[in-house]
């Protein structure tokens, strides 16, 4: 049916494919991804702002960064620009990312660091109540493991414990695991 070549190359894509997806991915796992379940009447528009990065499961682009903010600006009805920032631990250079996130579905975003926009929702909103947290999952399949990323947002630098508290019940009512999730330092931050 396939010439040797072309499953050579099937097989070289797919192992790009699940390369970069390990790259970038968080947390390894057995089994598949949970059924979690976005916010179903999700507004964009009281989404933008700043967010600062309270934890997160280890992103090797976030690695030796703190003060990790991300900025969403409006630029329609469903399309936002995103900015990540946060300074480097050691040089306190100021490390930048800008992208672009696209709803997909209600809670569910596609966010792109590329040229080429997402098409599939790699960003779902668990929850946010807009003006303290905002509880950010992101789960893909390959085969017998799924890679994670979360994300607790929250507008405050430093939140009280009651609104983290209120985000990580998020995370459990989803079935995601918070013991992976690492505490973004947040303290003597340089004022960008």
């Amino acid at each position: 049916m396939f010439s040797n070549r072309a499953k050579c190359w099937l097989f070289f894509m797919a192992a790009m494919q699940w390369y970069e997806t390990a790259v970038n991915g968080q947390v390894f796992e057995l089994g598949s991804c949970p059924k979690a379940t976005a916010v179903a009447d999700f507004d964009i528009s009281r989404y933008v702002g700043k967010w600062y990065n309270n934890r997160n499961y280890f992103a090797i682009f976030q690695a030796k960064l703190d003060c990790i903010t991300a900025v969403y600006v409006g630029t329609s009805s469903t399309t936002v620009s995103v900015t990540n920032e946060g300074y480097n631990l050691l040089t306190r250079q100021r490390s930048t990312a800008v992208g672009i996130a696209t709803v997909i579905e209600p809670g569910k975003l596609g966010v792109s660091f590329s040229d080429t926009p997402a098409t599939t929702a790699n960003y779902w909103v668990l929850g946010t109540d807009y003006d303290n947290y905002a509880v950010v999952w992101s789960c893909t399949g390959l085969g017998p493991i799924r890679i994670s990323f979360a994300w607790l947002l929250t507008r405050a630098q430093e939140p009280t414990s009651d609104i983290v508290d209120q985000a990580l019940a998020i995370f459990k009512e989803n079935g995601i695991s918070t013991d992976p999730l690492k505490v973004t330092n947040q303290k003597n931050c340089p004022i960008s």
